[in-house]
């Protein structure tokens, strides 16, 4: 079979994500969401911070997406001093990003351990790595969303029956790069 290239000159592709007639939506870790189809679109995506392993990481659509054009981005940005990640919610106008909304907000970043790999489970809740942001001893504490997995609602609640009465859904983790189900 006759290989065909969609897109070429990526800046750290990170996650690809196809969507309906031919399309595809693609982060770059600079900051880039690109909708790729007959043409190439880029968004970029404000507060982004590209440092070493952090930058636009994860991207899911919403279960529902051909209904409600609903995405979630997870990426890194700065905090004052500090660097955190977040998730953020869109709704996909077109070719613009509207309706902004933060999902999870203040998970430890840093230049390594990121984490940033988000799956809707077969429950219907957001589940989201997240990196130790470069200290191992963050699996093991519970006071912190660094090297753990989270589990939310759609919107960003927190289900019920989460383990912790938090975020949280499991702990110990170093730098989770993927989620299947």
């Amino acid at each position: 079979k006759d290989v065909e290239v969609i897109a070429e000159n990526l800046k750290i592709p990170w996650e690809v994500v196809f969507i309906g007639n031919n399309e595809m939506l693609v982060t770059e870790r600079p900051g880039n969401l690109l909708k790729i189809g007959a043409g190439k679109k880029t968004i970029k995506i404000d507060g982004v911070q590209h440092r070493g392993e952090g930058g636009l990481l994860g991207l899911v659509t919403h279960p529902k997406f051909s209904e409600n054009n609903l995405l979630y981005l997870y990426f890194t940005t700065k905090d004052g001093e500090g660097t955190i990640n977040r998730v953020e919610r869109y709704k996909l106008d077109n070719d613009k990003l509207t309706d902004k909304t933060v999902i999870v907000d203040k998970i430890p970043g840093a230049i390594y351990h990121d984490g940033g790999r988000m799956k809707f489970g077969p429950d219907g809740k957001l589940y989201i790595t997240t990196g130790d942001a470069n200290n191992q001893d963050n699996g093991q504490k519970k006071d912190t969303l660094a090297a753990k997995i989270l589990r939310v609602n759609d919107d960003g609640s927190i289900p019920a029956d989460n383990p912790f009465g938090d975020a949280v859904w499991s702990y110990g983790h170093r730098n989770p790069q993927g989620l299947a189900f």
